[in-house]
């Protein structure tokens, strides 16, 4: 029984007193070949061995059964290197220098001071260290936090907003640590900020972002100190997103716009997400928007085509517009009127661009300013000329007055004819008068012929002869006593014995009807008849007498109807006596 207990005595004691050997190091660390390898670590030992535990206690390193490393000779050995701290401080951190591809393995630390203080901190029961030698170093590792937030690649920053952009790169020797180098495409200096732990050196960039940083790759370079100098990088680009900024407007083809050809507008704007182009036009104050996209094209440009034109970038972060003027070129063009009162006044109005010239010319000679001609001239806005010319000077009906105008595009005129001065008219009233009772006389003429003829047409009988048979002789003696034919110039065969005069002649108006017969369409048998015997002298008191005269004149007969359509036959000889003044005499029986 007493054994027993001795027994469990002596274990607790031992478990007690292997429970308070321990060690920290890490399981895993990364060497680069020719450089250094760095390992933290600590270890502690159970309180009753703590006097056992001085500064001249050996600390070692193993790989597997063989002693790479002994802090008492750290310059012998297949690792050489330096261990830090003492002893009685529990440091077993160690760097190993020049390391090869031989030095990788798992390593176990070895505790030796006194008789009763020898320890190795070994598996299963310790952890142990993998040395990993690394042909050449990895890249830096670079992150951004936005707001204390860790951004993924690719992902957007507004702009304005405070982005930090961190860069680390493993430590593998700390007698010779790797430098960190900030650079980036937008080629302007970047302020930052170093600095290190026992394993990493770190480098941190803070910047406010803008559009500028757009698309801007940041680089993060690391420098290792081997025997030659070996660099790595690491890359990160922005992503921001801004309101458009530098828009700008183009024509195409460059240089003056002609009337007639055809011109392009183009519109261009710096902006993340994608910017939609919308076109407006300057119409009195007012923008109507004439098409979108980031192009205008018009076709056959003329004078109507100019004006202020403006193109308008949007996306969801803002809005930027930018204005253009756009210039048609083009010949004059005119148009002018004239008028005239007292004085001849024309306007002339001439457009073109660039802005033309005008000038008046009268026949060919241009006109200046004197005392009978005034000439006066303003512009209209930038392209348009108004003349004004007042002349008193006496035009001629052939003058012609000319308005020219001519720019470096070509040139255009307009002409008419000098009008005449107007002649005044008024009313002369005694004229009037005059003509008012001449008129009314010859009315009341026709008035009382009509009442006679209507009276004579009462009294005649109805059977006399048809048509109308005008009887007409001109008694008239030549030097030679002879008849002379009026028409033709010809003596007649008729010789008189004795002059005779014309008395007077008597008209007789009736109402007949035509023959017995005779058809002569429907106006025809409407008609009405006269007619009309000339009575030679000494015949006034028996119309019997007439037969007497008969040899000696000629008869002229006409038989005439209201019907337009019929034919109207004229029979004249006429006889001219020698006598002054005959006596016609016209009596309504």
């Amino acid at each position: 029984m007493e054994t027993l207990v001795m027994f469990l005595l002596t274990g607790s004691l031992i478990q007690g007193v292997l429970c308070s050997y321990k060690i920290n190091l890490p399981n895993r660390v990364e060497a680069l070949k020719g450089s250094c390898v760095f390992i933290p670590c600590t270890f502690d030992i159970g309180q009753n061995l703590k006097n056992d535990l001085t500064d001249s206690a050996k600390r070692k390193w193993f790989k597997g059964k063989t002693l790479q490393f002994d802090s008492s000779s750290p310059n012998n050995g297949p690792l050489k290197g330096e261990i830090f701290g003492t002893a009685t401080q529990k440091n077993c951190t160690t760097c190993f220098d020049n390391i090869s591809q031989s030095h990788k393995g798992s390593y176990y630390f070895r505790l030796e001071g006194s008789d009763t203080l020898q320890y190795s901190y070994k598996e299963p029961k310790h952890s142990q260290v993998q040395i990993v030698v690394l042909e050449s170093p990895p890249k830096p590792t670079l992150r951004v936090f936005k707001d204390q937030q860790e951004l993924m690649k690719m992902m957007e920053v507004i702009e304005g907003s405070s982005v930090n952009l961190r860069c680390s790169t493993k430590i593998f020797c700390p007698s010779r640590p790797p430098s960190l180098r900030w650079s980036s495409s937008l080629n302007e200096n970047v302020t930052e900020k170093q600095y290190q732990n026992q394993t990493e050196l770190i480098s941190d960039l803070n910047l406010t972002v803008s559009h500028r940083h757009h698309r801007v790759t940041f680089t993060c370079t690391a420098t290792h100190q081997l025997q030659q100098p070996i660099t790595t990088q690491e890359s990160w680009m922005l992503l921001v997103q801004y309101a458009p900024r530098n828009t700008s407007v183009t024509i195409n083809p460059v240089g003056l716009v002609l009337e007639g050809r055809s011109v392009t507008l183009s519109c261009s704007s710096n902006a993340n997400p994608a910017v939609n182009y919308t076109w407006y036009r300057d119409t009195n104050g007012l923008l109507n928007p004439v098409q979108t996209g980031p192009n205008l094209t018009i076709n056959d440009t003329d004078s109507t085509h100019s004006g202020q034109y403006y193109c308008t970038a949007e996306n969801k972060r803002g809005t930027q517009n930018i204005s253009l003027l756009l210039d048609v070129q083009f010949a004059p063009k005119i148009s002018s009127s004239c008028s005239r009162n007292s004085a001849m006044a024309c306007v002339c109005e001439a457009h073109g661009n660039p802005c033309p010239t005008l000038e008046w010319r009268l026949s060919g000679h241009v006109l200046y300013n004197s005392t009978e001609t005034s000439i006066s001239e303003e512009t209209l806005g930038s392209t348009g000329v108004k003349g004004v010319l007042t002349t008193h000077r006496s035009l001629k009906d052939t003058d012609i007055l000319q308005c020219f105008s001519a720019n470096i595009y070509g040139s255009a005129s307009q002409q008419f004819q000098a009008v005449p001065p107007p002649k005044e008219t008024s009313f002369h009233y005694p004229s009037v008068l005059l003509g008012a009772a001449v008129i009314a006389s010859v009315m009341m003429s026709v008035c009382i012929m009509k009442l006679c003829y209507e009276r004579k047409r009462k009294e005649k009988p109805s059977e006399t002869t048809s048509g109308l048979i005008l009887t007409h002789t001109t008694v008239a003696l030549d030097n030679d006593g002879q008849f002379v034919d009026v028409n033709n110039g010809m003596p007649s065969s008729t010789a008189l014995s004795a002059p005779e005069s014309l008395h007077y002649s008597s008209i007789n108006f009736i109402n007949t009807e035509p023959p017995s017969g005779e058809i002569r369409g429907i106006a025809s048998l409407t008609s009405e008849y006269a007619a009309v015997q000339d009575h030679p002298a000494g015949a006034a008191e028996n119309n019997n007498s007439t037969s007497e005269a008969e040899p000696k004149k000629q008869k002229m007969t006409a038989e005439i109807t209201d019907t337009p359509s019929e034919d109207v036959i004229y029979e004249n000889t006429s006889h001219r006596y020698r006598q002054k003044e005959p006596l016609v005499s016209a009596d309504c029986r």
